[in-house]
């Protein structure tokens, strides 16, 4: 039998039996018109370590992508190669293809690379952004063993909006739109969106790889325009069932600047990348008295192309890269929920995937099939512990990874109390991407997945001062050890190869203190993160050569952001603060200034107008980037901007 015939006949199967339930649970949705919700962003009694951006935040950076929005209003940390350029996310000391995006329940990560380029990602096409960290990833998705983060539309029988427009001009020719057209009726919902971004990107730096005297510069060779759209049609049968399908379109064209050090360099050099993707999903949704089922088939396509040429200065060749890729992946899945008991509820699904990719870059053209199943059950247990018990496995070319379990309980032990204690114990395998295994020359086909052990205890604690004040406390402790982490090393060929050769302990501590409430006629909001991240590589290689106590390269140890907003009648004023610690971007200590990049704190200030002129509601917001004008580098030799400004004004009819 063909194995892709394998592949299907494992997950029919699956399907069939998650289908043959006939439990009875009632599944209500109370559906109301759209509202600005300011309010604490995580389930204080959930068993699973879950937070989600609220809406004022989302709205505070609405027209950028969620890189910077993850930047400024979450734990994790950013690697951004500048405006335009690659924005990476990490969880907990992890690596980017440790961090899965999950789009409607559908993993959007390269196949190639196994990350995604969150710079690609626009904040305004989403509803809700949800982040799940460690263990907690794997209701979604396996091989997050840092996190995911989980993107969703909601359904457009709740919008009541017809017509929304954005528009923002903003320093260094920026200019960013975003539309949205609404129509609803009883059976039918259209909700499309639009999106634009582009700037020269041509702002001044401090160049200090200039010797002997640093320099303030000029970036060139910087422009981009990001433009894309999304399409969703909802159609509903009865108030029991719902048919959706959603398309998301988009093209991405970037311009890459020179490194700092090459800038004054003789010769030239033209550096570009041009990427379009499609991608589609449809989803049947069906409510019974005691039962929730959820069939979804999704088809990806992207076209991504690299182009690198530098020259010496006769005009001579010295370097030229012309990398054409397509990836084609087609997957379906079928999710069931049903209350077994007024105390218990009973989840599981079924997965498949089936992933192509053509590349000039791979001997021949490679493909990837999985299936993945999981079930899990939460129950009740007297009056003061919610659990989760999770068991996921895939079954991926062929072959079965190691069951992966996860375990949460949430224990309140007071009941008059908001005050909640989580234990989490999870295990997870992250596979390697094609890139890893086939890219030409250095794949190595040989690599074992990456495994990791995971376990962190919190505790959730709210409570009011005079209904006037809210206030929540969150703090999280993990521990997360990897295994078989795969490292690209220079080898005996003279080019670079994978490995399974780290193995990393990640420890840290997580605090989150969210405060909202009211002075007299002003309404404020306080949020505030901060992360301690150590991870080191304690493997035998790592001993040898004397690195086991290093931070792993580009990981701070410190990351802290607050947020706060005020507002009085129609009128607000808000404030953010990032703090970035500095990297390793080396691990050995006898290099210099590349060992170890400075620290940075950057403040951001908004003010802004909200009210109605007829039959417009209007939002007129003034935004200063960089207040205080600093010089900082997230990646090694990447220019970032200084001071620069932004003015919006967004109108919905």
């Amino acid at each position: 039998m063909n194995t892709s015939w394998k592949y299907y006949l494992t997950f029919v199967i699956t399907l069939i039996f998650l289908g043959d339930s006939n439990a009875q649970i009632i599944f209500d949705t109370l559906q109301l018109h759209e509202f600005e919700i300011i309010d604490f962003h995580f389930d204080k009694q959930s068993a699973t370590n879950t937070s989600t951006i609220d809406s004022l935040q989302q709205n505070e950076l609405g027209l950028v992508d969620i890189g910077e929005l993850l930047s400024s209003f979450s734990p994790v940390f950013v690697k951004s190669y500048g405006k335009g350029s690659m924005a990476t996310v990490s969880f907990r000391g992890t690596g980017a293809s440790h961090t899965k995006v999950v789009w409607e329940g559908f993993n959007i990560n390269s196949p190639m690379l196994g990350q995604t380029d969150f710079s690609t990602i626009p904040v305004s096409l989403f509803d809700k952004i949800e982040l799940q960290y460690g263990g907690s990833s794997l209701t979604e998705v396996s091989g997050a063993l840092g996190g995911s983060i989980n993107l969703k539309t909601k359904s457009g029988f709740i919008d009541d909006k017809v017509i929304s427009l954005t528009q923002s001009v903003g320093s260094f020719n920026t200019f960013l739109t975003a539309a949205t057209l609404s129509f609803v009726n009883k059976t039918v919902s259209s909700t499309t969106n639009f999106t634009r971004q582009s700037s020269l990107n041509d702002f001044s730096y401090y160049n200090n790889a200039i010797l002997p005297e640093s320099e303030y510069m000029q970036q060139t060779n910087a422009n981009f325009s990001n433009y894309g759209f999304t399409q969703q049609l909802d159609f509903k049968f009865n108030n029991n069932q719902q048919l959706t399908f959603i398309s998301w379109n988009q093209w991405n064209n970037r311009n890459i600047p020179t490194i700092m050090t090459n800038v004054e360099k003789a010769g030239s050099q033209d550096e570009y990348q041009n990427d379009f993707f499609s991608r589609n999903i449809i989803k049947w949704i069906l409510n019974t008295t005691k039962t929730s089922l959820n069939i979804r088939g999704s088809y990806f396509y992207e076209n991504l192309g690299y182009y690198l040429q530098t020259k010496d200065t006769l005009d001579n060749m010295i370097t030229q890269i012309d990398s054409k890729n397509k990836v084609r992946s087609f997957a379906a899945s079928a999710d069931i929920a049903t209350r077994i008991s007024e105390k218990a509820m009973l989840k599981a699904g079924s997965r498949f995937l089936n992933q192509e990719v053509e590349s000039n870059n791979y001997a021949e053209s490679k493909t990837r099939n999985l299936v993945s199943n999981y079930i899990s059950l939460s129950l009740l247990i007297g009056h003061k512990i919610n659990s989760e018990i999770l068991i996921r496995s895939d079954f991926v070319d062929g072959e079965f990874t190691p069951v992966m379990p996860m375990i949460g309980i949430n224990y309140q032990p007071i009941n008059t109390q908001d005050l909640f204690f989580r234990l989490n114990l999870s295990r997870n395998y992250n596979l390697p991407s094609l890139n890893d295994l086939y890219w030409y020359p250095g794949g190595n086909d040989s690599l074992l997945p990456e495994n990791s052990l995971e376990s962190e205890i919190g505790i959730d604690y709210s409570f009011s001062i005079k209904d006037n004040h809210q206030i929540t406390f969150r703090s999280t402790a993990y521990l997360s050890s990897v295994k078989n982490w795969i490292i690209w090393t220079p080898g005996d060929h003279r080019y670079w190869s994978p490995q399974n050769v780290a193995n990393v302990l990640s420890r840290g501590l997580e605090l989150s203190l969210k405060i909202i409430g009211k002075i007299s006629q002003v309404n404020y909001y306080i949020s505030t993160e901060y992360a301690y991240t150590r991870s080191t590589n304690n493997s035998q290689l790592a001993r040898e050569k004397g690195t086991s106590e290093i931070q792993l390269m580009y990981v701070p140890k410190n990351t802290f952001n607050t947020f706060l907003s005020l507002s009085l009648s129609d009128y607000y004023i808000n404030w953010g603060l990032h703090y970035t610690d500095s990297r390793n971007t080396s691990l050995n200590n006898s290099e210099n200034y590349s060992y170890n990049l400075p620290s940075y704190t950057l403040n951001d200030i908004s003010i802004g107008k909200k009210g109605i002129l007829k039959k417009f509601n209007y939002n007129f917001k003034f935004k200063v980037y960089n207040v205080f004008n600093v010089n900082y580098q997230a990646v090694l030799w990447r220019a970032m901007p200084r001071r620069n400004f932004e003015i919006s004004l967004n109108i919905n009819i």
